[in-house]
Parts: C-alpha cells; structure tokens; sequence
C-alpha cells in the first residue's frame, strides 16, 4: 500500500496559530489514512450493487488505476473527514450532496469503468484518450468565451 498513497497529502490540520481562525481549536484526526483505506472500511461497503455484465451500473475493481475515479473517492475521504465532525446534518450532508453525486457518475454506464469487467481493469484503447481534448486558445481571438485574457 505504500506506493499507492505516493499521490496523496494526509495531512492533518493541526493549531498552527496561522491567523486563519483556527487557533486555539483542539487538532483533529483523520480516521482514515488515504482514499484507498476510506473506500474498503467505509464507501465499498456502502454501495452494495450488481455491477457489469448487464447491470445499470460498472465498477472497476482497481477503480485506483482511473484518474476520474481516485480524484473523485479522495474528494469524498476528505469530505466526509470534514462532515463526520458535525453530528446533526453533517453525513446526511455528505450522502446528498457528495456520496450520491459522484458514484452516480463513476458507476455510470458510460463512466469512467464502461470498459472494465467485474473481475478486472481494462485500461484505455486508445493512449489519446487519457484526458478531454482540448486546445489551446489563440492569443488574438475575438471570441472571449471564456474569461481568458
């Protein structure tokens, strides 16, 4: 597991006395060291699906090997890190307006595991394909689309 958490920061906010208001604050823990220790003990269990070969939703098994995906669950871990804390509305919070969001998305159909099978990753076709095309903007373009200057 080493080599996986090499594309993280686990860092734990700490009283730093920065100014930025959390000064004098008691430190809090992360319960989980990285996504991949947050998605076995908590997200895994808790999307109990049939998934590929026909079904409405795919999954990757090494959904760690997907760009999309490790972005997404490391936003969740963090996430939920935060609103666990809050005791009143902070995981129904999390469940309607993070979890649900993105899983809808990732076990999509046409997500970013459509081409995976419920035993194994299937990496990319085509190597052009690793991210969204795009182009740069041409510097004396009338078309300000974008905000671009």
């Amino acid at each position: 597991m080493s080599d996986f958490n090499n594309g993280f920061e686990t860092d734990t906010p700490e009283d730093s006395g920065t100014g930025d208001g959390t000064a004098g604050k008691p430190e809090t823990r992360l319960m989980y060291a990285d996504p991949l220790e947050f998605f076995v003990e908590i997200l895994g269990p808790s999307y109990v699906r049939d998934v590929n070969n026909g079904s409405e939703f795919a999954w990757c098994p090494e959904w760690y090997k997907h760009v999309e995906a490790l972005a997404r669950i490391e936003t969740l871990w963090r996430a939920w890190e935060h609103l666990r804390q809050d005791g009143a509305l902070g995981l129904s919070t999390w469940w309607l307006h993070h979890a649900d969001p993105h899983m809808r998305i990732l076990m999509a159909t046409n997500g970013p595991f459509k081409r995976c099978a419920y035993e194994g990753h299937q990496g990319q076709e085509r190597p052009d394909q690793f991210c969204l095309p795009h182009a740069a903007p041409e510097a004396d373009s009338s078309t300000d689309c974008c905000h671009l200057a």
